[in-house]
């Protein structure tokens, strides 16, 4: 029998992986798939490249890259115009924090791949679904669905879409661990994994969600400047933190919507006093 953490979606959120970390020393694996998101949303994220170069070290692990690390690596030199606001300070906060070292090792990663482990059924791996590193199972209606019915291996594995997950459809076997660092769970205060076993036949997981020092964290936000360049959706992230619901997602939604009426291109040209607005209205 195999025993292997899965995890994805970090967000930068180092005290979780901190935590994680500590967990699998307790309890051991044989190694680690990352599904990707390993920042962004978060304050020092060198502290959270710091673990992973660490954790590459000491553990073996099968690794992709996320959409945030695809934002990162298509805006290498701002083209996109990021800026502190709150549509994307939060980005550009992040990205004036990455070394080349860790952009090179984003663009090393696959955005997704295949997994043979001997004794065990092949596995497929992603960040949202196969050939749509952005594919949300959640969110979408009928995704899931119309994923697994095409897909020719019997179980993938995918994140992205924050929500711990185990499904079986056409013979197709689907395990999302949920986000170690911003969990989607109406609790909060918890980082979320699963520890997969497998053997010939098939593979089963066992989902975990685990506390850590939250208070730290937050804590972090205003100490490292990102507060200050992320705005309101900083404010969002951190409400979502702590309630395990996804405030982030909500304001992106309603700032989306709110340029439509306002005949704007895009989000990132609705101005600061909208997203005040939003940000009295949602409490945070």
């Amino acid at each position: 029998m195999r025993r292997i953490a899965l995890i994805s979606d970090i967000h930068g959120n180092y005290k979780a992986l901190e935590a994680f970390l500590q967990y699998i020393t307790l309890y051991p694996v044989e190694g680690i798939i990352c599904l990707g998101d390993y920042v962004t949303d978060s304050p020092y994220p060198e502290r959270t490249m710091a673990l992973l170069y660490e954790m590459r070290k000491n553990h073996t692990c099968w690794m992709l890259r996320g959409n945030r690390e695809e934002y990162l690596l298509n805006n290498r030199d701002n083209r996109e115009g990021w800026r502190p606001s709150s549509a994307n300070g939060t980005l550009f906060y992040t990205l004036q924090h990455m070394t080349e070292r860790d952009l090179a090792f984003f663009a090393s990663l696959p955005t997704e791949r295949e997994l043979c482990l001997e004794g065990c059924p092949t596995l497929y791996l992603c960040h949202g679904t196969p050939g749509r590193v952005r594919g949300n199972v959640h969110e979408e209606a009928g995704l899931k669905e119309k994923v697994l019915k095409e897909l020719p291996y019997s179980c993938l594995l995918g994140g992205h879409s924050h929500h711990q997950e185990m499904d079986s459809l056409y013979g197709v076997t689907y395990i999302n661990p949920g986000s170690l660092g911003f969990a989607v769970d109406g609790v909060g205060r918890r980082a979320q994994f699963a520890i997969l076993t497998g053997v010939l036949e098939k593979w089963d997981a066992e989902f975990l969600s685990i506390p850590y020092d939250v208070e730290s964290y937050l804590q972090a936000f205003g100490e490292s400047g990102v507060d200050e360049m992320g705005m309101t959706l900083n404010k969002a992230i951190k409400k979502s933190l702590v309630t395990g619901v996804n405030y982030f997602f909500r304001c992106i939604l309603a700032m989306e919507k709110r340029a439509k009426e306002l005949g704007l291109a895009s989000m990132p040209e609705v101005p600061e006093s909208e997203w005040e607005k939003l940000a009295e209205r949602f409490g945070l």
